[in-house]
């Protein structure tokens, strides 16, 4: 009985507490309703929000780096996310939070509040922003936005210390349609120091050392009002170990062998054999080099040299590529064409199709469909064109890729028949 008593009483607790519960939140969501319709019943998003003393809006900005980097040395860009801080009071958003059930802070969508029209002068292509949907709104009228930016600029590259260089780079941020009299940018909250950071790990081929922020005031013979610009500069140092690795070691290494060569005794023969023998590694080297570059230049041929020529063809892919063993190209040069041409009969279905002996009554209706049958024709004439033309640069670009194939395979055996000759001989 006293089991029953205490899990009734338990019941009764958590049925009491659920209503509770529920009326608290039916409560907060009225008093958020009605703070809503209050603040956005009259307001305007496309008007700046001037202060009663200054006439002016002060926008406290800053930016936290990402330093996962994409540096291209090429196009000098460099491509980097970041996330804005941007801080204002609009005393159009104020409210009393005794009236409104205690609500002091309230999330909204970015899209009903003005926001300020920030951009990167120096950008590169367009800018790609991601969660820019909410702000944070105060009931003092201060307003908290904070969004993610993938940013692209143009920054200059020297690499005469490659790969132990530095790169200096600037983001130059200002309003793009107002001067510093209505929208007053400034450092977030006063303070340089937190108007950029740096977090995250290091990126994996550039790290960022030094970072810095300064606020500039241009005044243009025109006009007599300031224009501002936020420039942030950072400092990029390139990691080298991996062009240690894969290009200064090695280097350096066989740098080394030529002076430790002459260690060797005068009257020693081995003396004279290391140094024809690294004479002969540096001609093979060139000569590899340049053969890979007539590969290429082979394989890269395709339509603009044209159609290839008999003999070409007859050489390479019928007695040369049975030879280095990539098969044994039997297939007739010009049954491709002929394959190719082989939709010819489509090019007039229509009449390819009739009978012989047979007319067509020239009436109203026999003329519109004459019409659409001569339209259809001409359709699939044009598509048989194509389709014919991307076939012949088809085959054309696949078979001068198979003789460069032929070509690296020719060139593999020289290689390897000069080296073997060459070893035989030393020893």
């Amino acid at each position: 009985m006293k089991t029953w008593t205490l899990r009734g009483i338990l019941f009764m607790d958590v049925i009491i507490t659920q209503v509770l519960t529920d009326r608290i939140v039916n409560e907060a969501i009225k008093h958020e309703a009605l703070l809503y319709k209050d603040l956005f019943s009259d307001y305007g998003s496309g008007l700046v929000p001037r202060g009663n003393e200054t006439g002016s809006v002060t926008i406290g900005m800053g930016i936290e780096f990402n330093s996962n980097i994409d540096m291209d040395e090429i196009k000098e860009q460099l491509g980097v996310t970041v996330v804005f801080v941007k801080e204002w009071t609009d005393e159009r958003l104020m409210w009393d939070p005794n009236r409104y059930g205690g609500i002091s802070i309230l999330k909204m969508p970015a899209s009903i509040v003005w926001l300020p029209d920030i951009v990167l002068f120096n950008g590169v292509g367009e800018e790609f922003t991601f969660n820019k949907d909410k702000v944070i709104l105060y009931n003092s009228g201060k307003v908290y936005w904070m969004h993610s930016v993938r940013l692209l600029i143009k920054c200059n590259v020297d690499l005469i210390k490659f790969p132990f260089d530095k790169q200096v780079c600037k983001f130059s941020f200002g309003s793009w349609g107002y001067n510093g009299n209505i929208v007053n940018i400034t450092y977030f909250r006063g303070d340089a120091s937190k108007s950029i950071y740096v977090v995250g790990p290091s990126g994996n081929d550039w790290k960022i050392t030094d970072h810095s922020v300064r606020l500039l005031e241009t005044y243009y013979s025109c006009c007599p009002e300031p224009y501002q610009t936020m420039e942030y500069r950072v400092t990029l140092e390139r990691k080298p170990l991996y062009y240690i690795h894969v290009y200064i070691l090695p280097a350096v290494i066989l740098s080394l062998l030529i002076p430790f060569q002459l260690f060797l005794p005068p009257e020693s023969r081995e003396r004279l054999t290391l140094g024809v023998f690294y004479t002969f590694n540096l001609i093979w080297s060139c000569f590899a080099t340049l053969a890979t570059i007539f590969a290429l230049n082979v394989h890269n041929r395709g339509p603009r040299q044209g159609k290839m020529p008999d003999i070409i063809r007859w050489v390479f892919l019928r007695c040369l590529k049975r030879i280095v063993c990539l098969g044994n190209d039997t297939d007739n040069p010009g049954e491709a064409c002929n394959a190719s041409g082989s939709m010819k009969g489509l090019e007039n279905p229509m009449l390819s199709s009739s009978t012989d002996g047979q007319k067509v009554k020239e009436t109203e209706t026999g003329s519109k469909l004459e019409a659409d049958v001569e339209d259809l024709n001409r359709q699939i004439r044009f598509f048989t064109r194509r389709v014919r033309s991307n076939e012949v640069k088809e085959e054309m670009l696949g078979e001068w890729h198979q003789v460069s194939l032929v070509i690296d395979r020719i060139i593999f055996f020289l290689f390897l028949l000069s080296v073997a000759v060459y070893s035989a001989v030393l020893l």
